[in-house]
């Protein structure tokens, strides 16, 4: 019997999430909570799923659980800084956050992988990585060995991370980001589509090009 789970989120993320749970076949989506409540009200169901008229922003979590009779979540949106806050309150509040991995997807068997993590189809995880909470890896990406993915970064589709690589938490990897051999990218960042680090990034910064320049500080 599949598990049931309640998804957070509403949007086009979300119907990526939707295919890979499908793919997955593990998780049964018994609904949706989306910030938008006029979504609910209007629309009822995304992809067939019915759209709770909840916010969970008001709402006792706690309570919630018990009322739907479930207490495991995913978050279905891709802004990083808002999955953060709701990811948390969630957790504080005593939810499980499940794991939604793509059967085609090849991971090593020693990686560490904390909770509420996305690994879609085609990429590659190879030995003793640690991807931490709320981390999000798109289509097609690579996680080398002994990197290390801080709680909540979001890696786009293309993103090559080599061994030895450090992300720092609430960081995006846009698509087709290169990072070479053992650097470090600090935490809060935003590192551009197509961009190769070939240095350490710091704390906070907006970075583009190849080889990779800070661009301006991160004000997000």
């Amino acid at each position: 019997m599949k598990e049931k789970i309640l998804l957070i989120g509403a949007g086009q993320h979300a119907r990526v999430i939707l295919y890979n749970i499908k793919e997955q076949n593990k998780y049964d989506v018994i609904g949706i909570l989306d910030a938008n409540l006029d979504k609910a009200k209007e629309n009822k169901t995304f992809e067939g799923i019915p759209i709770l008229d909840i916010d969970y922003n008001e709402v006792d979590l706690r309570k919630l659980k018990i009322e739907l009779g479930i207490s495991k979540f995913f978050i279905a949106f891709g802004n990083m800084k808002y999955r953060k806050k709701v990811w948390e309150m969630f957790k504080q509040a005593g939810w499980d956050s499940v794991n939604i991995i793509h059967p085609n997807a090849v991971i090593s068997k020693d990686a560490k992988l904390g909770e509420g993590i996305l690994i879609e189809c085609g990429c590659l995880i190879t030995p003793n990585p640690t991807i931490g909470n709320n981390v999000v890896v798109n289509t097609g990406s690579q996680v080398n060995h002994d990197n290390i993915v801080e709680d909540h970064v979001y890696i786009a589709s293309g993103v090559i991370l080599s061994g030895g690589v450090k992300i720092g938490e609430n960081t995006l990897l846009d698509d087709g980001v290169i990072v070479t051999l053992g650097k470090t990218v600090g935490k809060n960042s935003l590192i551009g589509a197509g961009a190769v680090v070939t240095k350490n990034i710091e704390d906070n910064v907006v970075v583009y090009g190849n080889p990779a320049k800070v661009i301006r500080f991160n004000m997000n």
